[in-house]
């Protein structure tokens, strides 16, 4: 057991929730990694990622021989890597995520290069001579009384527009006199997304990490509930009058569809919007998310770029296929002010050819 030097360590994102002084010793690496657990890496070659998203969400290049503490997770990207915790005991692994979340690639996009790899010097342990894991240092479910209604923000896929959307109208919310609170349910340690929810207005914001955790792919349906439980309970202790909550990738992705599969998580959502990346994503989505008897208010995200796809995701749908600019406008206070609209069983036009 050695003392960790916290000078000479680069401490990612994933650390936050832990105070610098519990990590306190090195330990030997004896078991196989578990989700959550923080461990002592040194750079071993620059891959992907040349830089590190440090407790401070501020961005810090990295360089071979620097050493960083990261923590064990899987990863779901598309675009990027799939990536899961070893089933074993390593020496050797990869680094995920900017937000220091690190395990083994499994696969790539096309066009990703190889990761950066790491080379594993111990397990940051605590002043017990235990390895500390992420959870045990997690928000929990708060039994102060509060409210807000929840708006949630699912998309058709990742870089659909989910993160604008949410954004865009917690600036709308705020600008209108309300006072709005966000959370980031799913997806992988970076703190970007956070900043930005922030900075339209959402006070406060919290995401997984909060709750003691660097990522959420591959957990349980028990597991994701007690973190969203865990978020939305701390926002509505705040008393906001809107809780925007974003679910990280597509209706289709493992995670997200457990939580809609969910009637628990279902019965608590008060207001859906849709990003959509098309027309035909956007008909798809309204589909399934009428299906689970989902108050979906409006589309929104990429395929609001453009005028002409915008009219067609509306006739598709019958639905309002807001812009950044038409939520700005208010257009989605309307939206949120109705009664409550029936979704089950809702038809869609059928479309011919002309």
């Amino acid at each position: 057991m050695t003392a960790l030097n916290h000078n000479n360590i680069k401490h990612s994102f994933t650390t936050h929730v832990v105070p610098l002084n519990v990590m306190t010793d090195l330990l030997p690496l004896v078991d196989t990694p578990q989700v959550g657990n923080l461990v002592l890496a040194e750079i071993e070659s620059i891959g992907k990622h040349t830089t590190l998203e440090n407790r401070d969400r501020v961005l810090t290049y990295i360089f071979p021989g620097d050493q960083i503490i990261v923590a064990f997770g899987n990863r779901y990207a598309t675009d990027q890597y799939e990536g899961y915790v070893p089933a074993q005991p390593v020496t050797e692994c990869d680094l995920l995520s900017v937000g220091g979340v690190c395990g083994e690639v499994a696969s790539r996009h096309a066009s990703m290069g190889k990761p950066t790899r790491l080379r594993l010097l111990g397990a940051v342990g605590g002043q017990d001579g235990q390895q500390l894991n992420l959870r045990a240092f997690g928000m929990t479910p708060s039994a102060m009384p509060g409210n807000g209604e929840i708006i949630l923000v699912v998309g058709a896929s990742m870089n659909s527009g989910k993160t604008t959307t949410v954004g865009t109208l917690a600036r709308a919310l705020s600008q209108a006199g309300l006072k709005v609170a966000a959370a980031k349910v799913t997806g992988t340690a970076a703190g970007k997304d956070g900043r930005f929810f922030a900075s339209c207005g959402a006070k406060p914001v919290f995401d997984f990490t909060d709750a003691g955790y660097p990522s959420t792919y591959m957990l349980s349906l028990d597991e994701l509930m007690t973190i969203y439980h865990s978020l939305i309970s701390q926002l509505r202790a705040t008393n906001p009058a809107y809780i925007l909550v974003e679910i990280a990738d597509g209706i289709f992705q493992r995670e997200t569809r457990m939580l809609l599969d969910n009637p628990s998580f279902r019965e608590t959502v008060d207001h859906v919007f849709f990003a959509a990346t098309d027309s035909l994503a956007a008909e798809c989505g309204t589909r399934y998310l009428y299906d689970y008897g989902l108050p979906l208010r409006a589309l929104s995200g990429v395929t609001t770029r453009s005028p002409l796809a915008t009219r067609e995701a509306e006739e598709a749908t019958q639905l309002p296929c807001l812009s950044l600019e038409r939520i700005l406008d208010g257009e989605m206070l309307e939206l949120l002010n109705r009664p409550q609209m029936l979704t089950i069983g809702r038809e869609l036009p059928v479309l011919s050819a002309t």
